[in-house]
């Protein structure tokens, strides 16, 4: 077992897709995550032996040593499927697969109650593109290119000047009603696959479509955008020149899991 918590783990950490890509994000915009804790579990003893110190630890996901092609997520079936269940997927793909588990350090909504879904490419020194869903749908969606409801490219010469008032300028694309309904249709069908009720699905998800709030985008503009522009040169020298932020809203903020950098994306 690797726990985020013991300096001398982080190194074994980094060596792993997504978990990598989880404490990066925790470096770079420590005030974005919601993480406060991972722990790498690598065998199903490994699991046996630590099944104490994991039972807060309710964010599940799966990785794999950098040195391989990034493995496709592996997600529960079910809501609430047993870790250990999951980790004999995950060796099943990739023999050096490991089970990654998270603490977050805030009370997660349900997947049907979110306020959006965003995903935010970076070009260092060119250009902020933005692709994001309403309620009720989540990062899920623009990182897999499932679908979109809006879009926006902010140049990089404009991020200065950036602010509430001038945002919806930049953007380049708003879904109508009619492809809306055919999104909305595909989530809960994907959302009722996933074990939750069919009509809290669909009292949660509007039957039209209405913009993501101003608030929401107030915080993207102040804690991503301008951060970003902020830390230009540390990026930089990090060799994050280009990179993607994709994750969920919870409440009225965009609480983001990980960041990918460029041989990540796509």
């Amino acid at each position: 077992m690797y726990s985020s918590k013991n300096k001398k783990d982080i190194k074994q950490i980094l060596k792993y897709h997504r978990a990598n890509d989880m404490m990066n994000l925790i470096k770079f915009f420590p005030n974005l995550s919601p993480i406060d804790h991972i722990i790498l579990i690598t065998s199903e003893d490994d699991y046996l032996d630590n099944i104490e110190l994991i039972e807060d630890m309710s964010g599940i996901r799966n990785g794999n040593p950098i040195s391989q092609p990034c493995m496709k997520s592996i997600p529960a079936k079910v809501e609430n499927e047993d870790k250990l269940e999951i980790l004999r997927k995950i060796k099943k793909e990739n023999e050096d697969g490991v089970l990654i588990l998270f603490h977050l350090n805030l009370i997660q909504s349900e997947r049907y109650n979110r306020y959006a879904g965003i995903s935010v490419a970076v070009s260092l020194g060119n250009s902020i593109y933005i692709e994001a869903v309403g309620k009720g749908f989540d990062g899920r969606e623009v990182q897999k290119g499932i679908c979109c409801h809006e879009r926006y490219l902010i140049p990089w010469s404009d991020i200065r000047g950036l602010s509430i008032g001038n945002f919806k300028e930049y953007r380049t694309f708003i879904i109508d009603q009619k492809e809306y309904q055919e999104t909305r249709k595909e989530r809960i069908k994907y959302l009722i696959s996933c074990g939750i009720n069919k009509k809290d699905i669909e009292k949660h998800i509007p039957n039209e479509y209405n913009e993501i709030p101003n608030f929401i985008w107030l915080d993207i503009i102040t804690n991503l955008i301008k951060a970003v522009y902020r830390e230009e040169e540390y990026l930089r020298s990090e060799n994050y020149n280009e990179f993607q932020i994709a994750g969920h809203t919870e409440g009225e903020r965009f609480r983001p899991w990980q960041i990918a950098n460029s041989n990540r994306i796509g």
